[in-house]
């Protein structure tokens, strides 16, 4: 039985030429992938959601003129009355949100406190943070105005943005609580410290990334709940509830799509504005360097 042996192709030959530049062709260079950046996503997300509103407005809603264009919104964020107006409403809001998110978060955080602290309190923490949370924040406020009354005409949106943020500061206080290192808790106890010197030195600072995490939701779900308030009664004449009400008792589809879009924008720079401190707060859980 003889060894059969395959010549391998002389460089002058077309295929050594091929097999020459197959080897030097680093690989996945054959087929260039094109990537879009990270932010291009959202844009093009944007994009498709104002063409199928412009379609929409002037298609199947046309008639009833209950969609406005984007053109008949957005021309009103260059009006410099209705900016004047908007935020004339929007410092209330705002101010009722901040101080509902304030106590609300104080308080969850204490209790998530005390959790830790007295383990034995945590079943009737837990089940104080589920009632919140799943009681109708649409069947309490009208209690709340009532309650509250025209002495405090604030007091049943600051409850209400309180109660929307409690529960998820709960939750994300605990789990953060819970994330500490064992090892970094036994070197606290081996050098003599107890349960509270754990707490601050190792707990605390694990905590922090949940807890941020926790109030970047808790930012747009408090000003959710003050406007829904106003929406209810609560508020004085100057604020977005108060206005989303006349909007509607006027039939005024702009001004009501212009209103509701600049709530969702106060919203949404909440939340972003969280979570900017957020990424100084806690570096290490952004992938960065401390």
């Amino acid at each position: 039985m003889t060894d059969t042996q395959v010549a391998s192709p002389s460089p002058g030959s077309p295929s050594g030429d091929v097999s020459a530049i197959a080897s030097a062709t680093p690989a996945g260079a054959g087929g260039t992938r094109f990537k879009l950046p990270g932010w291009a996503g959202g844009v093009i997300g944007v994009l498709i959601i104002l063409a199928v509103w412009w379609v929409a407005s002037i298609t199947l809603w046309q008639s009833s003129n209950s969609i406005p264009t984007p053109v008949e919104v957005f021309a009103k964020f260059f009006d410099g009355d209705e900016w004047s107006r908007l935020w004339t409403n929007a410092q209330g809001t705002i101010s009722a949100a901040l101080w509902g998110a304030l106590w609300g978060n104080l308080a969850a955080i204490a209790l998530a406190t005390v959790v830790l602290l007295i383990p034995v309190l945590e079943g009737i923490v837990t089940q104080i943070a589920i009632t919140t949370y799943c009681i109708p924040l649409v069947a309490i406020g009208p209690i709340c105005v009532i309650v509250a009354g025209r002495d405090s005409p604030q007091g049943a949106s600051i409850v209400l943005a309180a109660l929307s943020v409690f529960f998820t500061t709960v939750v994300g206080c605990l789990l953060g609580f819970r994330a500490a290192p064992r090892t970094s808790m036994d070197l606290v106890r081996a050098y003599g410290g107890g349960r509270w010197t754990q707490l601050r030195k190792v707990q605390v600072i694990a905590a922090l990334p949940n807890l941020v995490a926790a109030l970047k939701i808790s930012a747009p779900a408090a000003f959710l709940g003050a406007v829904l308030a106003e929406y209810l009664g609560s508020g004085g004449d100057a604020s977005l509830g108060r206005a989303l009400i006349a909007a509607q008792t006027q039939s005024d589809a702009p001004q009501l799509w212009y209103l509701a879009l600049a709530s969702g924008l106060i919203a949404g720079a909440g939340y972003a504005l969280v979570g900017l401190v957020g990424r100084f707060v806690t570096p290490w859980a952004a992938g960065r360097a401390t």
